[in-house]
């Protein structure tokens, strides 16, 4: 038996595979949908799948599109529980995506009621009575409602969802996980006969999760962050699905080169410190829209420092983003972004450079997108939910190592640590 999980973006993806290598499972990750159902997956030697998306951001149709078609290999590769993986900050509008990818997989899989569980303590994100709390401040003041695409204004989550939802929105409470898995049965049991389709788990400390596993082990379909992947594989193990193989990166000693498109808090304040001592280039936005030869100037600058591990970010300060985006159109200026650092990393991954340190889901994905990989392994957990990756299927006879940071992830000298671990 497989575990099937659904990423909306890359770094969110990456996260929890990471959570549940390091609880014991294999995990094999795809950026994007595979072609064709792989040997490894036919040969039941991984414990997890891990379908990496884009579709965070997408409009709706398209991301409900892209989930029933990963849903549909998921399947096909003999996984028979399922989770929808969003970020720990439950990042979305009041339209979506969240609500209704989640309606449409419930609707495929022939379920009618299922968890959201976005919590992750271990980076400070956590659920009280519904709220959500990132570092102990409501999530709505975190800084997340600057956020350029989904700005998080209310952190009651039970309202936000039931926003997007086709269904009713409950709430198991932290009393109820307090008092055990026999506790979160009933209340869920309780939901069910009031007619909720939804449950929003409180969360507040990593322990909570083994009890909600526990309550929720058999139903076909769970929905949340990736700290609901650190009380799954010892249910797994319980039950004799594990393989209890085990892999560890490859030494890699090629060229790195550090993206950064994430305009968080923690994320600007990475860059501040890392361009101190190294060498960093920034692309501002008119340059983006309005300069031609903007990628083959970054380029060659690149070529200058490659052995010095230089920088480039689009990040910005949130003022100056909302200013750009209300003069080129906010979809607009995101894209020629994306595509900028997707061109970017297929030119340096055709030439020396084999490490790639990215930040930000967005730029994850465009720079995943321009190296051209598929599948990915995990390696060693570099700061929590970020660790090294790795492609078997190198690019040419050079191995590529990858780290994917969700923007306000990472200690604030991620990047050197990253270095020193790819």
């Amino acid at each position: 038996m497989k575990l099937g999980i659904i990423g909306d973006d890359f770094t969110g993806s990456s996260d929890i595979a990471n959570n549940l290598k390091k609880s014991g499972m294999q995990v094999s990750m795809y950026a994007g949908i595979p072609h064709s159902i792989a040997k490894d997956e036919q040969n039941h030697s991984t414990d997890a799948i891990v379908i990496a998306l884009k579709t965070r951001t997408i409009p709706i149709e398209n991301a409900i599109s892209e989930s029933l078609k990963a849903l549909s290999w998921l399947k096909e590769c003999g996984c028979q529980q399922f989770i929808f993986k969003y970020c720990s900050t439950f990042d979305s509008t009041k339209k979506g995506n969240i609500g209704p990818v989640t309606d449409a997989l419930m609707k495929e899989l022939k379920t009618d009621f299922t968890i959201a569980c976005p919590s992750f303590p271990d980076a400070g994100r956590t659920v009280y009575n519904g709220h959500m709390f990132v570092n102990g401040v409501p999530l709505n003041e975190s800084g997340m409602q600057n956020h350029p695409l989904t700005p998080m204004t209310d952190h009651n989550l039970v309202r936000w969802l039931n926003y997007q939802t086709e269904g009713k929105v409950g709430l198991v409470d932290s009393t109820s996980i307090a008092n055990g898995v026999d506790s979160v049965i009933g209340k869920i049991n309780e939901l069910k006969n009031n007619g909720y389709q939804y449950a929003i788990i409180d969360t507040i400390k990593n322990e909570d999760f083994d009890i909600i596993c526990n309550a929720v082990k058999d139903l076909p379909f769970l929905t949340g962050g990736s700290g609901i992947a650190l009380g799954l594989p010892q249910i797994y193990k319980d039950r004799g699905y594990l393989s209890g193989s085990n892999f560890k990166i490859p030494e890699n000693n090629s060229n790195a080169v550090i993206m950064s498109g994430s305009c968080s808090n923690a994320t600007l304040e990475q860059i501040n410190i890392y361009k101190e001592n190294n060498p960093s280039f920034y692309v501002d936005p008119d340059n983006v829209m309005n300069n031609q030869n903007l990628l083959g100037t970054v380029f060659d600058w690149i070529k200058e420092n490659e052995t010095k591990s230089p920088l480039v970010y689009s990040s910005s300060e949130s003022k100056i983003v909302t200013e750009k985006q209300s003069q080129y159109g906010q979809e607009i200026l995101a894209d020629k972004i994306e595509v900028f650092f997707e061109k970017l990393s297929k030119k340096l991954v055709e030439d020396n450079f084999g490490r790639f340190i990215s930040a930000g889901g967005e730029t994850s994905g465009a720079i995943i997108k321009g190296l051209g990989v598929q599948e990915l392994k995990i390696g060693e957990e570099i700061s929590h939910g970020v660790p090294a990756l790795w492609s078997p299927h190198s690019y040419g006879q050079k191995p590529i190592s990858i780290t994917l940071k969700s923007g306000n992830f990472g200690q604030k000298d991620f990047f050197e640590r990253a270095l020193n671990i790819l």
